[in-house]
């Protein structure tokens, strides 16, 4: 059996084995303006023509509330999607979309809990301490009339499946839980009873949604704390036992965990997989396995052993809409691999950015079309500097026709992103890098390693190439007494393996993932780390879906983090350090080595240069510019490709 199988799911008949997951919220409002409701359109329809079974937009029912109250946090809803004015138009137009590509169109009914309600007023996780309301057996009577409202509009606006969102410490999922659910009515108690809403919720759902289309249930495998395993699978073969269903979505992890339910690279790709696979040999209907599959590959061996029936997968499809077209014909090779970095999902809800794909520069901007199209850059392109930022320009150049020359001094391309890919956990960077040299290599680009870039070689340049410096950013060496001591050493150096003592102190300058992988490879190697922040948390750019599974990794492996300490000296042995906000200074003793991971400073004189030599086509490019993350060089490139090309301007 392979992915693209048919299979019976209740009345509807599903073209392949592959799902895409609700994911396109962030990627364009379908209730938004026109402009925004065609790019989601077109980003699901995309994906839907390379052959996926269905897609599925959220579908957050609307809240019950008392008169003036403001429900607030990251999942906070007063209106759902389903009473918009627009909704039935707007889903009718995605739902339209997909069957012409062949696909069923697919939507969830949400309803997260803790803002506000919550079956009890016990907190559900240990980050969120935002005291819920404990609903009211009268306001549960009237959020199934919504229930049973928002289920009959979705079908009414050509939805085929509807799954229940009964994971994720949604309502539902709250009230299955002893450690959430404390009640003493008919709700609360018994496992029978903790049923009760999320069966009730089902019967009204299908009796609105009617016998034609798919209803299902979206579920975690197991909830450290609410259920095990087993007892979800008593949950499940129950719920099934009803008639109700016609599949279920089984997923692993929580909204700010160890793991995350969308979980990043520090997770092998499909980790949990067999735990699905004691679902389907218990129940009837059809089981979709998500979580972390990265590959077509991995998806037909999850099919093919019998962990799950269908697989769901999106950050893979935001990577490569095409995966599915290349898996068909065999070019797996050639799929743009995903890096599973979470930076797609952060830039929205930390950053407050549009959405972006660290490796694909194209997602969310389908309504252009494909790359390059109808455009041509029709100059040489010369590119100085190899990093991930100058690979994506060069490549995109030599898709719109361009003769590209791409100069790296050192004797490998990837920049920093090569090293940070040494960690034991960021091995899918490489990954990403090697794809992008075989791209490099099947576009013609010339490619120098080992080859400095000076001003002579700036003046002998071809005075009609386009330049592109993409020349990085050197390390950041902070202004401190005693950085430049014999045991202080760059993070970029401790990466590639420089000598280090046994007791280890990593300086932080930085908010994201570099001290991060520092922090792993050192303890990887058994030394005895303690990471420096002088913020009040750390990694303060890392959203709550990779935040909780990067520190609980480094917890593992015995790294201490300390926080509001900034460092303001460094001695034999000793970090001077004191309190950011209050300025108490003390000392910490004992340390071997001191690691430096306070960031970059651009590399930009050769732009500068250029610039005063009056060359008028040139451009400066990712860390050259301001250092930042992957996804601020790709996206950058295209900018730039378009540029060159005529188009943007």
């Amino acid at each position: 059996m392979d992915l693209f199988t048919p299979i019976r799911i209740g009345a509807l008949t599903a073209r392949s084995r592959v799902v895409m997951p609700p994911h396109s919220s962030a990627i364009g409002n379908l209730w938004g303006t026109e402009a925004e409701a065609g790019q989601a359109i077109a980003y699901l329809a995309e994906r839907a023509r390379a052959g996926i079974a269905w897609s599925t937009i959220p579908g957050r029912i609307s809240n019950v509330l008392a008169p003036g109250f403001e429900p607030s946090g990251i999942s906070a809803v007063v209106h759902g999607a389903f009473r918009g004015a627009n909704y039935v138009e707007r889903v009718r137009r995605y739902s339209a979309a997909m069957h012409e590509a062949g696909a069923l169109a697919a939507t969830q009914l949400t309803m997260n809990g803790g803002y506000p309600h919550a079956p009890s007023d016990r907190f559900a996780t240990p980050v969120n301490f935002l005291a819920p309301h404990a609903i009211t057996v009268d306001e549960l009577a009237l959020l199934l009339d919504e229930y049973e409202f928002s289920a009959g509009t979705a079908r009414q606006a050509g939805i085929d499946v509807l799954e229940l969102h009964m994971n994720h410490e949604d309502l539902t999922q709250q009230f299955l839980s002893p450690s959430t659910n404390d009640r003493t009515d008919h709700y609360g108690g018994s496992l029978e009873n903790r049923m009760r809403l999320p069966i009730e919720v089902l019967e009204r759902a299908r009796a609105a949604f009617g016998r034609d289309g798919a209803l299902g249930v979206r579920m975690n495998l197991a909830v450290p704390g609410s259920y095990e395993l087993e007892e979800g699978v008593e949950i499940a073969r129950r719920i099934e036992a009803t008639g109700l269903v016609d599949y279920f979505h089984m997923v692993y992890g929580s909204t700010w965990g160890h793991p995350s339910y969308i979980q990043p690279h520090f997770y092998e790709p499909g980790t949990w997989s067999g735990l699905a696979r004691r679902y389907r040999e218990t129940l009837s209907v059809p089981v979709v396995y998500t979580g972390l599959v990265n590959s077509p590959r991995l998806a037909a061996e999850i099919v093919a052993r019998g962990d799950a029936d269908l697989v769901g997968m999106a950050r893979a499809h935001v990577a490569d809409p095409q995966l599915l077209v290349k898996a068909r014909a065999g070019e797996h090779q050639s799929i743009r691999p995903c890096v599973g970095g979470n930076d797609c999902i952060n830039r929205r809800y930390v950053d407050g950015l549009p959405f972006g794909c660290a490796v694909n520069p194209h997602a969310a901007r389908e309504v252009d079309g494909p790359w390059p199209g109808s455009a041509r850059v029709d100059r040489p392109v010369l590119v100085v500097g190899g990093g991930p930022a100058g690979m994506e320009l060069a490549a995109l150049a030599a898709e719109a026709g361009a003769a590209v020359t791409l100069v790296e001094r050192a004797d490998a391309l990837g920049g920093q992103l090569r090293t940070a890919a040494l960690a034991p956990s960021f091995g899918r960077l490489g990954e990403y890098l090697d794809w992008q040299e075989r791209r490099l290599g099947s576009l013609g680009v010339q490619v120098r390693l080992g080859t400095a870039f000076g001003a002579a070689d700036l003046a002998a340049a071809d005075p009609g190439a386009a330049l592109v410096v993409a020349t990085g950013a050197r390390e950041r060496v902070p202004d401190l007494p005693g950085v430049h001591l014999p045991h202080v050493v760059g993070g970029r150096a401790a990466l590639r393996g420089a000598p280090v003592g046994r007791r280890v102190a990593v300086v932080v300058q930085d908010d994201h993932l570099a001290p991060l992988a520092v922090a792993e490879a050192l303890a990887d190697r058994g030394c005895e780390v303690t990471l420096l922040y002088s913020t009040h948390v750390p990694a303060q750019l890392l959203g709550r879906y990779i935040v909780g599974s990067v520190l609980g990794r480094l917890d593992s492996l015995g790294v201490q983090v300390r926080i509001m300490e900034e460092v303001v000296a460094i001695g034999d042995g000793v970090v001077h350090v004191r309190h950011t906000y209050s300025g108490r200074a003390h000392e910490l003793t004992g340390f071997d080595t001191v690691v430096l991971a306070c960031g970059g400073t651009s590399e930009a004189g050769l732009y500068a240069l250029a610039r005063e030599q009056g060359r008028a086509d040139v451009h400066v490019l990712g860390d050259a510019y301001a250092p930042r993350r992957l996804v601020f060089a790709t996206r950058q490139a295209l900018v730039i490709a378009r540029l060159l090309a005529g188009l943007d301007r």
